[in-house]
């Protein structure tokens, strides 16, 4: 959902104790639990930290929850996206938590690490809703959330990167297809950079370069590179492969001229789809709700297709993920919530409610969820997203993941902004990655 947001700075680093495993309950403990999911019995009240914002798609299915357990109240808590994760480090360091939160494994791992969370392996006897949940998720978003020490969120959306292309500037070049190589980037990219008013200057760009580790990612990963070794002792995304991937992301902007470079002070590039600027670019499922919302005048000028390959696909996993704290005295009824949340019928609201996909493949092969989109050409475009889950490479579950894809993200910065060259700029991170790795 949120995965193509910058996160503002990095978190403090967190000395763990036992504070995490112990402290002050999450979620207001009324009586006892009573025995049975359902009925009469005692009742409890759990504490949910939503960072979905105004599309939430949990919030409106909690009086169904409490009519089917009136012995489990909800106590819904919207965060902002912006605080969540000062809310999450204070909690780490031995505040107050909830019983469950929507979590950004992707983003901070180092909750995970730290044992913020509750490994849910006992909790579900390895099913949720009668079914193994080896089979009712995808490979990658079950192995994104699992440590030696247990399995720590349940994926509730995922986000997979795919290519948005504008069909109508396509075919007005008379382009029959999107591109689907680096090559054909380049071809079809001269084709739609255009400098419209006359003026000198370009106002329709091909290409939409964001200089942040998780916009550069499927462009490592197409080209065979990593981001760290198999043991996560390392970095490895200065290798040849990851030096060849930077150079041809800045050459994007800097040689061939057919990109745009969006920074942060920019603010949202949906602007820039809106008004034309950026005809093509890589993102997740959850886009095709901001662009129905911000972009209605659009429809059915916008197509998805797979994301531009080199040697492979290439895409990370990320997503949302429910997950229970440690601290929760409440965690059967959590996990009652969590259960409910993934039923097909409800994790189909995902989409509904916020566009994203749902990471219960159930909901995510439901004819709901598979219907013909007449905002994108009368396509299925979760198709397309479903083939980029199951393909994709799940981030590293190292505690330090935050101020490593920082320091990631800025030498892919100094890279397109010819601060200096792919292979200085990745050699001077690695270099910072590995003093933070010896340290972890």
């Amino acid at each position: 959902m949120k995965h193509s947001r910058r996160l503002t700075g990095i978190l403090s680093t967190l000395l763990l104790s036992t504070a995490v495993l112990s402290g002050c309950s999450g979620g207001e403990k009324d009586k006892p639990a009573a025995d049975g999911p359902k009925g009469d019995g005692e009742k409890v009240t759990i504490t949910v930290w939503d960072n979905y914002g105004a599309t939430t798609p949990i919030k409106p299915l909690i009086p169904k929850f409490e009519a089917e357990y009136p012995n489990i109240k909800v106590d819904f808590q919207e965060q902002p996206w912006d605080n969540f994760w000062d809310k999450m480090a204070a909690a780490a360091s031995g505040g107050d938590t909830p019983d469950i939160a929507t979590t950004g494994l992707m983003w901070n791992p180092k909750y995970t690490v730290f044992g913020l969370f509750a490994d849910l392996k006992p909790l579900s006897g390895g099913k949720v809703n009668g079914s193994d949940i080896n089979t009712v998720y995808s490979e990658g978003m079950i192995q994104a959330a699992t440590t030696e020490q247990g399995l720590f969120g349940i994926p509730y959306d995922f986000d997979s990167y795919s290519l948005y292309y504008r069909s109508d500037l396509l075919q007005e070049e008379g382009i029959t297809a999107p591109p689907a190589t680096w090559d054909e980037m380049v071809e079809v990219g001269k084709k739609l950079t255009k400098d419209l008013d006359g003026d000198g200057k370009t106002d329709q760009y091909a290409f939409l370069v964001m200089p942040d580790w998780y916009h550069y990612e499927p462009f490592l990963y197409a080209n065979g590179g990593k981001v760290l070794s198999e043991d996560n002792k390392k970095a490895v995304f200065n290798s040849p492969e990851g030096v060849e991937a930077l150079q041809f992301y800045a050459d994007l902007v800097n040689k061939h001229k057919i990109a745009v470079n969006w920074t942060a002070d920019r603010g949202s590039y949906v602007a820039g789809l809106k008004d034309g600027t950026i005809a093509m670019f890589q993102d997740g499922p959850y886009v095709m709700g901001l662009i129905k919302n911000s972009n209605p005048e659009q429809e059915g000028k916008w197509k998805v297709s797979d994301a531009i390959s080199n040697k492979q696909y290439g895409t990370h996993i990320g997503g949302t993920y429910l997950s229970i704290f440690e601290k929760s005295q409440h965690k059967e009824e959590a996990w009652k919530f969590i259960e409910f949340l993934s039923r097909e019928e409800n994790a189909i609201q995902i989409y509904k409610t916020s566009g994203a996909a749902p990471g219960y493949l159930p909901a995510l092969e439901s004819e709901e969820v598979n219907s013909p989109d007449p905002f994108f050409g009368g396509e299925v475009p979760m198709n397309v997203f479903k083939k980029a889950v199951e393909k994709g490479t799940p981030n590293p579950i190292v505690s330090s993941w935050q101020e490593i894809s920082q320091v990631i993200s800025d030498a892919i910065a100094k890279a397109v902004m010819n601060e200096a060259t792919p292979q200085e700029a990745l050699d001077e991170a690695a270099e910072q990655v590995n003093s933070i790795l010896a340290q972890e």
